[in-house]
């Protein structure tokens, strides 16, 4: 566990419940605990990349794989646990700490099928994740209420970190105008209609889709 972590602070623990909410909502065996896997940002300063992050590398005929948390996002969630307000001062760092356990799962889980995945794959689902996962704590704050400016924030008010190539920007700007329409899609079709067991389902099999199939559904069925 990251050095930077105090044994009070709540952010691990957050870690650990969203990826068992994700494994739990889309119907996966357990996988290993991320907080087993999470390195300081010390740790990774000799590694490709920086802020927050999955890395990922070939270990004999696995993978190991290591969650790293920018200071400023675990520190951010120390003094604002979302799980008792999420709002526009935290949820920024519940995003990014959703999407990088969204990484976490979804390398797991694909590698466990013994499927390969593209980048822009894994960044689209996390996209996905974290508007679903923030739509569940907000429901649960607001009675059931989400607000429609939740995709605003997510999707369209973004700001890129610093250091990114050109391709990595390119990359996330396609992931999350896709998921933003899926995101809608959902909204409009299953939240507003409170069709949640239809939401679970359909989440359920997009998850597994390729990336080719879940573009396909999405240009398909997600209008502009």
């Amino acid at each position: 566990m990251s050095d930077d972590a105090p044994a009070t602070s709540p952010w691990p623990e957050l870690a650990l419940q969203t990826q068992r909410r994700l494994e739990s909502f889309y119907a996966l065996d357990p996988l290993a605990p991320v907080t087993d896997f999470l390195i300081s940002a010390e740790e990774a300063v000799s590694y490709p990349g920086g802020g927050s992050r999955v890395l990922v590398s070939e270990d004999g005929d696995g993978l190991a794989v290591a969650v790293v948390l920018e200071p400023e996002v675990t520190a951010r969630l120390s003094d604002a646990d979302p799980r008792q307000r999420l709002d526009e001062g935290n949820l920024g760092a519940f995003c990014t700490l959703t999407e990088e356990v969204s990484h976490f799962v979804y390398l797991l889980f694909r590698a466990r099928s013994a499927c390969s995945v593209t980048q822009l794959e894994l960044e689209l689902q996390g996209e996905v994740d974290k508007y679903l996962s923030a739509v569940f704590l907000l429901s649960l704050q607001n009675e059931g209420a989400v607000s429609v400016q939740l995709r605003e924030l997510l999707f369209r008010r973004y700001r890129l970190a610093e250091g990114m190539s050109a391709e990595q920007a390119e990359r996330y700007r396609a992931a999350s105008s896709l998921a933003d329409r899926y995101c809608g899609w959902l909204e409009q079709r299953f939240l507003r209609a409170a069709r949640l067991g239809d939401l679970t389902a359909e989440s359920r099999r997009f998850y597994r889709l390729g990336q080719r199939d879940k573009l396909e559904r999405i240009l398909t069925h997600a209008t502009p």
